[in-house]
């Protein structure tokens, strides 16, 4: 018993004694006074706008839906990855289509439907992107308004050479 704990004992030290044995850092000389004196060069770097032009439309009369693409809206206007527009100019078009989830309890959810295409203007068709689909309830408009923002940004990303 004893063999097995000396024997588990070196091997633990033969392990864990490399890791204590670091050199110490070597120490750097002073910076001479004329290196000292000398200024840094001015060289900005080009700042990459990432900004996308996008349209939001909204077809539904439920209340739900409305606060939705209101939310989605909003959010989008805020943000600085998007630019609303509504010119015709290439941008990524989010369409939503929303409809009570039951029509006598309008106020329960919605359901919503939502469409991102691309368009380069009003005389060419329209190129498809994505779509995703889900309920909405009172309590999620927000969030489902920021995490369909953050998937049109997912969406401009990988189809942004679209834009060149």
């Amino acid at each position: 018993m004893k063999r097995i704990f000396y024997f588990v004992l070196i091997c633990i030290l033969s392990i864990a004694l490399p890791a204590f044995a670091e050199e110490a850092p070597k120490t750097t000389k002073a910076p001479q006074a004329s290196q000292a004196s000398k200024p840094k060069a001015d060289t900005p770097a080009p700042v990459t706008s990432r900004t996308t032009p996008i349209f939001i439309g909204q077809a539904g009369a439920d209340n739900l839906g409305s606060m939705l693409a209101f939310e989605l809206k909003s959010a989008c206007n805020t943000s600085s990855l998007f630019k609303m527009t509504g010119e015709d100019v290439p941008k990524i078009t989010v369409m939503i289509t929303t409809m009570s989830e039951f029509a006598d309890r309008p106020a329960i959810g919605s359901v919503y439907s939502i469409v991102w295409v691309f368009s380069e203007n009003s005389n060419n068709l329209k190129y498809f992107l994505a779509q995703d689909t889900g309920i909405v309830t009172a309590d999620n408009v927000k969030m489902l308004a920021t995490s369909i923002a953050n998937k049109t940004d997912q969406i401009a990303l990988q189809y942004g050479y679209l834009f060149e």
